[in-house]
């Protein structure tokens, strides 16, 4: 006989579905065209008990952000750890991000509508960036934990070629999402890898 949840086993159960049915709502109808109806309705609950876990939409979209960027950044970490020095393991990051943006296309205009809907609210804004910001720290934590192994220094710190890494990352998904058939994933992956790699230098 299966054993009964906890009050906080089940509560955490709850958040978890209704952020796993908010990722394949926000995917298909996009930020602002979604309600909180349309994923307590996927998830299979009650407005009432999305409201229980979650204050409103923006708080559940930062959830699946949250959740995204903790997968993202478990993946670089997998991708990098054999690294030996610092241009292979930036070129290594731009190959996985563009491996993962590519298999992934819905995500990155998702991600651009909240962020300019964040950007006319400060709180939202603030909040947006936090996590923005927890990326770039795991690029340079990732960076500082291969410099210690290899002993090599960069002409720039971590947290600069972080900040590098991430603005890369943002024009060139851009520059895709204006022109998707010349950006291809080899193009993307090779382009970031060389500039990351004189940034690494």
């Amino acid at each position: 006989m299966k054993a009964r949840l906890t009050r906080a086993e089940s509560k955490a159960r709850t958040r978890a579905d209704l952020v796993d049915a908010a990722r394949r709502v926000f995917l298909e109808r996009g930020y602002h065209a979604a309600s909180v109806a349309d994923v307590a309705a996927e998830a299979g609950f009650s407005t009432g008990a999305l409201y229980s876990a979650f204050r409103g939409k923006a708080d559940l979209f930062l959830a699946v952000l949250d959740a995204h960027l903790a997968e993202r950044i478990r993946g670089m970490e997998a991708v990098v750890a054999s690294a030996t020095t610092a241009a292979e393991h930036a070129e290594q990051l731009a190959r996985q991000f563009a491996t993962v943006s590519g298999n992934d296309s819905g995500w990155s205009p998702l991600v651009i509508e909240f962020w300019a809907h964040a950007a006319r609210d400060p709180e939202l804004r603030k909040q947006f960036a936090e996590r923005h910001d927890s990326l770039k720290q795991a690029i340079a934590g990732m960076l500082d934990e291969m410099l210690a192994r290899t002993g090599e220094r960069l002409v720039l710190s971590t947290d600069e070629v972080a900040m590098a890494a991430a603005a890369l990352a943002n024009g060139l998904t851009l520059e895709r999402l204006a022109h998707p058939d010349g950006v291809s994933d080899e193009r993307f992956a090779d382009l970031a890898a060389f500039i990351m790699k004189g940034l690494s230098r």
